[in-house]
C-alpha cells in the first residue's frame, strides 16, 4: 500500500503551520512551497483540500496565508490522511461501505480479516503522532528550522 504525494507533501506543509502555529501568524504558501521545495501549485490544491476538510484556514490580502484551525497537538496524521486521501484501506472491500457491492465473496473470505487487521493498525499508527509531535522532532532533527522560523517572524515584524 503507498499513500499519495498528497498526504506525504501535506503534513511536511502541515508540519510547517506547526512549527509556526504559537506565533499566530498564518503562513503564505509561496514561503511553504520554497522551504518544502514543493509545487506552489500543487500545494495550493492541497491547501484547498485540508481547508474544505476543516484543518486549516486561509487569510488574504498583505500577512495573510495558510494557519492551522486547531493547536497541532489536536491534528493527528491520520486525520490529515483521511482528509488528503479519503481513505487508508488496504482494499475496498474492508471499507464498511457497502461491501457485498464489492466482492461477492466478502460471506466467505478468510484474508478479509487481514485487510481489516492491516486498516485497524494503519489507522492506529498515524493517529498516535500529531502534528505537534512531528514539528518538535523536525525540530530536533533540523536545528536549522527553528533559526529559520525565528528569522521568518523578525522579517514580518
Amino acid at each position: 500500500m503507498r499513500l499519495t504525494t498528497k498526504s506525504s507533501y501535506g503534513v511536511r506543509a502541515l508540519i510547517s503551520l506547526a512549527i509556526m502555529y504559537d506565533r499566530k501568524r498564518p503562513v503564505p504558501i509561496k514561503d511553504i512551497s520554497r522551504e518544502e521545495e514543493i509545487s506552489g501549485v500543487y500545494l495550493e490544491q492541497i491547501f484547498n483540500r485540508l481547508k474544505n476538510q476543516g484543518l486549516v484556514r486561509s487569510i488574504r490580502g498583505p500577512g495573510g496565508g495558510y494557519a492551522l484551525v486547531r493547536d497541532p497537538s489536536d491534528i493527528s496524521v491520520y486525520e490529515v490522511v483521511m482528509a488528503l486521501e479519503g481513505s487508508v484501506n488496504p482494499v475496498r472491500c474492508v471499507s464498511g461501505k457497502g461491501e457485498k457491492k464489492e466482492c461477492g465473496r466478502i460471506a466467505t473470505c478468510a484474508s478479509k480479516e487481514v485487510w481489516r487487521e492491516m486498516a485497524r493498525r494503519i489507522k492506529e499508527t498515524l493517529g498516535d503522532f500529531s502534528l505537534r509531535d512531528l514539528a518538535g522532532r523536525t525540530l530536533e532533527l533540523d536545528p536549522g528550522k527553528a533559526r529559520k522560523a525565528q528569522l521568518y517572524e523578525k522579517s514580518l515584524s
